[in-house]
């Protein structure tokens, strides 16, 4: 059997799923995601540098070619070949630990990697590296990239705002980041990984204009040379990952999915009474072994009922998961409207100060 885990920046779904050959026709690459290494606060996203040097091992000796981001690059703009099967690895926020315990685990094994941080918190917040850190990494070749100014969700801004202002605070975040990155490092940025994934026809749109050439999503699959490269999916690894878990990666298929409900970076009014979808390959997967993960609502796996003949997915919220749930109520006036949507970035504030205080 196989596991696959489903990431959008609403849910992520796990699932296991029948066998399923051949491959998927090559090249196909596997682009993962990573966020911090034994960190003392634990999060789903903290992964421990045992697990990680497992992982990493587990590539080197089945010897699936681990690449640069700008060989992808170079495979969309000029038709470079890629290998059959290849895995580019990536690390959003910036976290020290990306430095003092990924790097050397990376370097163990000659994997290249690229770092994608947001740039308020460089050098600002405990957690973070230093603009001096970040210098070091690229002297021997770490490639360093844009996760935005200050981390926000592209699609909600953080406060009221007119349509005219929410555009300029768009291109604000996703021009200076860029700037910034390549005015301290020297170097040209050219993707940028969207802040919890989420993005939206104009964001899309904006980040294209702004100079990127390609943006990395958080929504779960492969990467082919018919893929959108503003549009690149990613393979999340949680702490919960397993090797069992991690290996299937590189064999299964993704979920296909439709019917979201809410929608990826949707507002709506009210909180709503269920997530639902449609599971459309349900010949491909055992709907009685669904579990559900709800970004910012819990840090617990809860089953997750799929109907074994219709496909749907249906997936209660409950009142002890409405914290932090983002939502926009139109008619609620000042920080009211937007207090909820920030609780993940007031839950990161947090989770520096815990770091910093166990240093």
């Amino acid at each position: 059997m196989r596991y696959v885990t489903l990431f959008s920046s609403a849910l992520l779904l796990s699932l296991f799923r029948h066998p399923v050959t051949p491959p998927p026709e090559p090249p196909t690459v596997t682009i993962l995601c990573y966020h911090t290494f034994d960190a003392k606060v634990k999060t789903p996203f903290t992964v421990t540098s045992a697990r990680f040097n497992e992982e990493m091992r587990y590539l080197y000796v089945q010897k699936i070619p681990v690449i640069p981001l700008a060989a992808l690059l170079d495979h969309f703009e000029k038709k470079t070949p890629l290998p059959e099967r290849s895995v580019v690895i990536t690390i959003d926020d910036g976290y020290k630990t990306a430095k003092d315990v990924a790097w050397p685990i990376l370097a163990r094994y000659h994997f290249p990697f690229t770092l994608y941080v947001y740039t308020h918190a460089i050098s600002r917040l405990p957690a973070s590296l230093k603009w001096n850190d970040l210098r070091a990494m690229a002297a021997f070749g770490v490639d360093i990239q844009s996760h935005s100014v200050h981390h926000p969700l592209l699609t909600h801004p953080g406060k009221p705002m007119t349509r005219k202002d929410y555009r300029a605070w768009v291109d604000e975040e996703l021009v200076q980041s860029k700037r910034k990155i390549e005015d301290e490092l020297h170097q040209p940025v050219t993707s940028i990984a969207y802040p919890y994934g989420g993005y939206d026809e104009l964001i899309v749109e904006k980040t294209g204009r702004a100079g990127y050439k390609m943006a990395l999503t958080c929504d779960d699959g492969d990467v082919t040379s018919t893929t959108n490269p503003l549009l690149l999916n990613r393979r999340l690894v949680f702490r919960q990952t397993s090797l069992k878990s991690f290996v299937q990666y590189f064999r299964a298929l993704p979920i296909e999915m439709g019917g979201l409900s809410p929608q990826d970076g949707e507002r709506v009014k009210d909180i709503p009474k269920e997530i639902r979808a449609r599971i459309l390959n349900l010949k491909n997967i055992m709907p009685e072994t669904a579990q559900i993960l709800v970004d910012k609502l819990g840090r617990h796996w809860q089953p997750a009922h799929i109907d074994p003949q219709t496909g749907e997915l249906r997936f209660p919220v409950g009142q002890a998961t409405r914290r932090g749930y983002r939502h926009h109520r139109e008619e609620i006036p000042g920080a009211s409207r937007w207090k909820n949507i920030h609780q993940d970035q007031r839950d990161r504030a947090a989770q520096h100060r815990g770091e910093n205080q166990h240093r």
